[in-house]
């Protein structure tokens, strides 16, 4: 019985097993939100949908699960590399890592969206996910947090341009596995995280501006961005990425995009003539 109400008091407000206090302060805070309140829609809340959308809602075979919105998310920030790929202009081949496959639909998607020629590769803690017969991609079974497994798959790849994390969404492996990928990640290269509501649930490790969330880590970024402009340090995270290779990051419902290029320092620049 009270392993039972336990449960429930778990259920309802987001919190792991076993809690502690600063979980119960997290929560109350945060007053976070059941993802089961959320209605499943077949159909798209608006129009008109984004290619890949179209691709999502046309495919068959092998189940995966993603939000509405990151449709258009994913077609603002990496709809461009999607269409050269397809058209054969990816020189080399594009190189694809997805965290989190589960049984597979993903990869299937990604297959269309990115073309044959693309480098897809997926990975899951999950050894069923090898079992689904997927032939779109290559999967890989290992844990997100285990860095050694992570830098073989890159390798086994040839490097890799985009990564997408939809692995266990626990802030502390989101956060690991970013801190590890991201020296990897290509020149040019792009990181997207998935279901960042978890960041505001004390059972994945998050809170409302809990500062071991995935989210506040993120948001360290934007402070990084600005680096040149003050002389304290903007990495209070930890996460080891500078500004000198962070040229964007941008942040959707959901969803953030990290964009990797080789920055300059910021100059000036003065136009026009001098009177």
């Amino acid at each position: 019985m009270l392993k039972t109400w336990m449960d429930r008091i778990r259920a309802r407000h987001q919190l792991p097993e076993p809690f502690g206090p600063n979980d119960l302060l997290a929560s109350w805070k945060t007053r976070p939100i059941r993802v089961e309140s959320f209605e499943v829609a077949d159909t798209p809340p608006v129009e008109p949908i984004s290619e890949l959308a179209e691709l999502a809602m046309e495919r068959n075979g092998q189940p995966f699960v993603k939000w509405w919105h990151y449709f258009d998310a994913y077609e603002r920030e990496i709809g461009d590399r999607a269409r050269f790929a397809r058209e054969g202009l990816s020189v080399p081949p594009l190189r694809v890592l997805e965290i989190g496959v589960w049984r597979g639909g993903s990869l299937g998607l990604w297959r269309e969206y990115f073309g044959r020629e693309a480098i897809i590769f997926g990975i899951d803690i999950d050894p069923v996910s090898a079992t689904w017969g997927v032939s779109d991609a290559e999967i890989r079974i290992g844990s997100q947090t285990d860095t050694t497994f992570l830098s073989s798959v890159v390798n086994e790849m040839g490097g890799v341009d985009i990564v997408i994390d939809d692995g266990s969404h626990l802030s502390e492996h989101v956060v690991t596995t970013l801190r590890h990928l991201w020296p990897l990640l290509s020149d040019g290269g792009i990181y997207l995280i998935e279901d960042l509501h978890t960041s505001y649930w004390p059972a994945w490790g998050g809170g409302l501006r809990r500062k071991s969330s995935s989210i506040e880590a993120l948001k360290s970024l934007v402070d990084v961005l600005h680096q040149p402009y003050f002389g304290s340090s903007a990495d209070q995270q930890g996460l080891g990425i500078e500004r000198a290779t962070l040229s964007s990051i941008s942040f959707y419902d959901s969803v953030a995009a990290l964009h990797k290029k080789r920055q300059p320092s910021p100059r000036p620049f003065r136009g026009g003539t001098e009177q």
